[in-house]
């Protein structure tokens, strides 16, 4: 990978980060966060880079097309298709405005969808529900 970087002209501006103690911190270091998965379940480390804050671009694979919202809590692209993922990329880090939108968007979907409270609430609707005969509540 940094030879390719080299190659290219961009080896000064990539870092490839080895294993981070401090996740929270190299998040919010971040301008995009970018997944390339081909398949993915719940994407907890999408997540964690929404709830810090930055703008996400991904694959839009599996639970991936459940989490981020595409065009407003980021960018997603077919799997395989690295020529939209890196578009989608270079647009948000060329406009500060769109990136801190999508940014904000983000931090909101997972406090809303994805929250402690709300998943706990969504297990307690289910499991009522059970207990019912599939009546009482409903999981979205």
């Amino acid at each position: 990978v940094r030879s390719l970087a080299n190659r290219l002209g961009i080896g000064d501006r990539l870092r490839l980060a080895a294993w981070q103690e401090d996740v929270p911190r190299m998040l919010a270091a971040l301008d995009v966060y970018v997944a390339t998965s081909r398949w993915e379940g719940l994407p907890l480390s999408l997540l964690e880079a929404m709830a810090a804050g930055c703008a996400v671009v991904a694959t839009a694979v599996d639970g991936v097309a459940e989490v981020v919202e595409d065009g407003v809590s980021g960018a997603l692209a077919a799997a395989g298709d690295e020529r939209a993922l890196a578009e989608h990329a270079a647009l948000l880090l060329r406009d500060d405005d769109l990136r801190a939108r999508v940014a904000a968007a983000a931090r909101e979907r997972v406090e809303t969808a994805f929250s402690v409270e709300r998943m706990m609430a969504d297990w307690e609707a289910l499991l009522r529900r059970e207990r019912t005969g599939g009546e009482a509540g409903r999981v979205d």
